[in-house]
């Protein structure tokens, strides 16, 4: 959890000049080309090899190209170097729109006019520097740019000076008097040897008006290709949608969207984690998977094109389950105080007191909630400003605690945490308390033996600052020893830097015991040839002895039999007596 920063590494300011080496073989050569007002810009279309998109959400949001390994890197900013107020701003209102359909963190984007720009108290000369890796190879890379009450300077040049520099010529690029179209500017380039860096640099050279007006250069985009670059084809589940849950045994119809930008789709198929299910050659893509059985699945949805290149879809969770146990799930905002004593009758636990390894626990009783299993690669970390504060006085290691605001938190997309409580017949509630900064948390939770439907939800979502939720699940299972699983983690950032999830604490109630079983009322008692018969209504699973006696004084019971109920009339033989006179009762243990 942490307050908006905008700050960014800066370079300095400096005369770059890298001359073009005797009889060396490396190109550079650019050109500017205007972007229309209201016109969309398909970087999934012009990256095909990479892609980034600046400032979705915020300063700190960087989108990019999935499944590739990155080439494009982050911006940093140039600018003066002994000023504070050298800062990048998001923006939401560009002249023209971003479209991209393989992304990461966010996976899709229609026509969003966002963008970041550079601002500094002395304008002149502030801007961002980004970097390409170069080698022999031809590449071309496009830098979407644009200015407000400013005019751009653009800069590109290799690190082998085996070619002259690009530099735009003045005014025949960005130089707008307010906030209006921008431009793209293209350089095609190949070093002279391998390891090489290109490094393109967009600064504010000229301001119209008053720099109070807060002139500046803004930055939205980057594309790298090639002329023989076999773009990978997107491909995405339709459906079912993410967290959907089936009645076993199910028939569930997979169906994907799916399209090349370079090429053709020649073919998709769907998988179960590794498990291939099915495929299909042409459109509509889509491909009946019959009798599945009870369990927790990921598929994914595979499609290659006719230059032999391959995209996979992001992974869907499909749920199938069976029926006996019961689930029932709520979400609301926190109190702003909790006492985990009071509240967590069965067992309880608290994250982060001191540190981002502190665990504490009810003592009095045996261990149900345990430790979180992280999920994912980033470390975990504690926080002391949360919005509910909690308390305890029967805990381990630390034995009481007033009002601490703490917790722990990761950051990353996909990351967070995995907790199990016990589950079996008998009802149970938890409660888990967790939140989120500059992030969209998804919050699931099932039954190990999968008896009733899961619960997802992803209402805790943030893009500029914290939100704070606690989740309520009663439960029961069909079966002894299983457990409730609950997955708590990042599904989409906002601030690709900061944002993160939260876990603070959780609370146990239960078992709750059974009702007291109905009391038994012996009917039909009578003579059955040499026995003695009699019946009465049994309850499901209860357990039943029934005895007899000759004589009431003194008592001496004997037991005739044992038994557990099946929930119907049941009658019991006494095959031999030896007495005419006989009782009998029926004992519930």
């Amino acid at each position: 959890m942490r307050a908006n920063r905008f700050l960014f590494s800066t370079v300095g300011l400096a005369l770059f000049v890298h001359l073009a080496g005797m009889g060396r073989a490396g190109t550079l050569t650019g050109t500017f080309t205007p972007i229309a007002a209201g016109s969309n810009v398909n970087l999934t279309a012009e990256g095909k090899l990479d892609w980034v998109h600046w400032g979705l959400y915020t300063a700190d949001s960087l989108d990019r190209k999935a499944d590739v390994a990155p080439q494009i890197s982050n911006f940093t900013l140039v600018g003066d170097n002994s000023s504070y107020t050298l800062a990048a701003y998001q923006y939401t209102n560009n002249a023209n729109g971003y479209t991209w359909y393989d992304g990461v963190p966010t996976t899709n984007a229609t026509n969003t006019p966002t963008g970041v720009w550079a601002y500094d108290y002395v304008p002149f000369g502030s801007g961002f520097q980004l970097t390409v890796p170069a080698d022999t190879a031809q590449r071309t890379l496009q830098v979407f740019v644009g200015a407000f009450a400013a005019e751009g300077q653009f800069t590109a040049f290799l690190s082998d000076g085996s070619a002259p520099n690009f530099t735009n010529a003045p005014n025949a690029t960005v130089n707008n008097t307010a906030n209006g179209p921008g431009g793209v500017f293209t350089i095609n380039f190949a070093a002279d040897s391998s390891n090489q860096t290109l490094t393109v640099i967009w600064t504010l050279a000229k301001v119209y008006g008053s720099p109070l007006a807060a002139p500046n250069v803004t930055l939205q985009a980057a594309a790298l290709t090639a002329s023989n670059a076999d773009n990978p084809p997107y491909v995405a589940i339709a459906s079912p949608e993410n967290a959907a849950a089936f009645p076993a045994p199910a028939t569930i119809t997979l169906s994907a969207d799916a399209l090349d930008f370079d090429g053709t789709v020649t073919n998709v198929a769907f998988y179960s984690g590794t498990n291939l299910l099915g495929q299909v050659a042409a459109s509509p893509y889509s491909f009946t998977w019959a009798n599945v059985p009870k369990g927790h699945y990921t598929v994914t949805a595979l499609a290659a094109d006719n230059g032999g290149a391959s995209g996979r879809s992001q992974p869907v969770d499909v749920f199938v389950y069976g029926a006996g146990g019961g689930q029932t799930n709520a979400v609301a905002q926190p109190p702003s105080s909790v006492d985990l004593t009071a509240e967590g009758t069965a067992d309880w636990t608290h994250w982060g007191l001191t540190t981002n390894t502190s665990f504490d626990y009810k003592s009095s009783v045996p261990r149900q909630i345990g430790n979180f299993t992280e999920l994912g690669t980033n470390a975990v970390q504690q926080y002391s400003d949360n919005y509910t504060a909690f308390s305890w006085s029967d805990g381990a290691p630390t034995s009481a605690a007033t009002n601490t605001a703490t917790g722990v938190f990761v950051t990353g997309q996909t990351n967070g945490f995995l907790l199990t409580a016990p589950a079996d017949l008998s009802p149970r509630q938890l409660r888990v308390y967790v939140g989120g900064y500059g992030a969209q948390g998804e919050f699931q939770a099932w039954l190990s033996d999968l008896s009733a439907p899961p619960f997802d939800d992803t209402s805790v979502s943030n893009v500029y600052g914290n939100s704070y939720a606690v989740y309520t699940i009663n439960y029961t299972a069909a079966s002894t020893n299983q457990q409730l699983i609950v997955r708590y983690r990042a599904v989409n950032l906002f601030d690709l830097t900061y944002g993160n999830v939260t876990l603070q604490a959780a609370t146990l109630q239960g078992a709750v015991p059974p009702p007291p079983p109905a009391a038994v009322q012996i009917v039909d008692p009578r003579w059955l040839g040499s026995g003695f018969a009699l019946s009465f209504q049994t309850q499901t699973n209860q357990s039943y002895t029934v005895q007899y006696t000759y004589s009431l004084n003194p008592v001496s019971w004997q037991t005739l039999t044992n038994f557990s109920g099946n929930g119907t009339m049941t009658s019991v033989t006494n095959q031999a007596p030896t007495n005419a006179t006989c009782f009998y009762r029926v004992l519930e243990p």
